[in-house]
């Protein structure tokens, strides 16, 4: 292991078991203004300040909050028993994936209220246009924008822009697959549910592309809208975009699906 993965282990896995000390650190930042969270973490193991730490883990939790409400109004015009249940157990444990996120954040002295205030403007509408959908019960819509867009912009982040937190701390490593071993099978309900629908000729093609074409705009200007947020994690707003893209298209064409976007 490399040095600086021992040096940054020393100070953020405690940091994590016993966020006391972080508390303290974001407490001192606020007062003085002084990014001591930087000074703590050269090796960039976790966002340079206070406030771009709270601005990463408030996209984790608005996530959350969307796939809750979303997966909970899709079991109730779900168009079968199995594929009702499945949404419940989902709306499980995005509650449980929500509850961990809040009690971890407010050990940091983090509450919803500090966190509300972070999120991108573009990435709030993720949950209206699955509202929208779900007020015409139009299951494919929310289908699509849920298990597959917010699901999977959700994997994409976590994967491919978290590699240097995970590399500098287990307890970060952990706190991030707990959640990510869920997000998968999520999607892959999703993949599973669209390509059912393909195969029986019961999937409108040109209104699933123009939910998923609304959906990627959203993620795409959401994207650009962070790019310090993204810096923090690893990552430039082009670079996401285009892991993103790849990572749709390969969603898109295991559940029988081609766009062009």
């Amino acid at each position: 292991m490399a040095l600086k993965n021992r040096l940054a282990k020393l100070i953020i896995d405690p940091a994590f078991r016993k966020p006391a000390l972080l508390k303290f650190i974001f407490a001192l930042d606020d007062l003085t203004g002084i990014d001591l969270v930087r000074a703590l973490a050269p090796v960039k193991i976790m966002p340079a300040s206070a406030e771009l730490f709270q601005r990463c883990f408030a996209h984790f939790v608005a996530g959350e909050e969307i796939s809750l409400y979303c997966s909970m109004e899709l079991a109730k015009i779900a168009p079968d028993e199995a594929a009702r249940k499945y949404l419940l157990i989902q709306a499980d444990e995005e509650r449980a994936h929500l509850e961990h996120f809040r009690v971890k954040l407010a050990q940091f002295g983090l509450g919803d209220d500090k966190l509300s205030r972070f999120v991108s403007p573009n990435f709030n509408k993720f949950r209206t246009t699955i509202e929208h959908a779900i007020e015409r019960g139009d299951f494919l819509g929310a289908l699509i924008g849920n298990n597959l867009v917010v699901e999977g912009l959700a994997i994409c982040l976590l994967e491919y822009g978290c590699m240097d937190m995970r590399a500098n701390s287990d307890e970060i490593a952990k706190f991030m697959d707990f959640v990510l071993e869920d997000e998968r099978h999520h999607v892959r309900f999703g993949e599973r549910r669209l390509l059912r629908m393909v195969e029986r000729e019961e999937i409108d093609a040109a209104h699933a592309e123009d939910i998923f074409g609304e959906m990627w705009g959203h993620a795409s200007k959401a994207i650009a809208e962070i790019p310090d947020v993204l810096d923090a994690m690893g990552l430039k707003p082009g670079e996401l975009t285009e892991k993103a893209r790849g990572y749709y298209q390969g969603r898109l064409s295991n559940a029988g699906l081609s766009f062009a976007f």
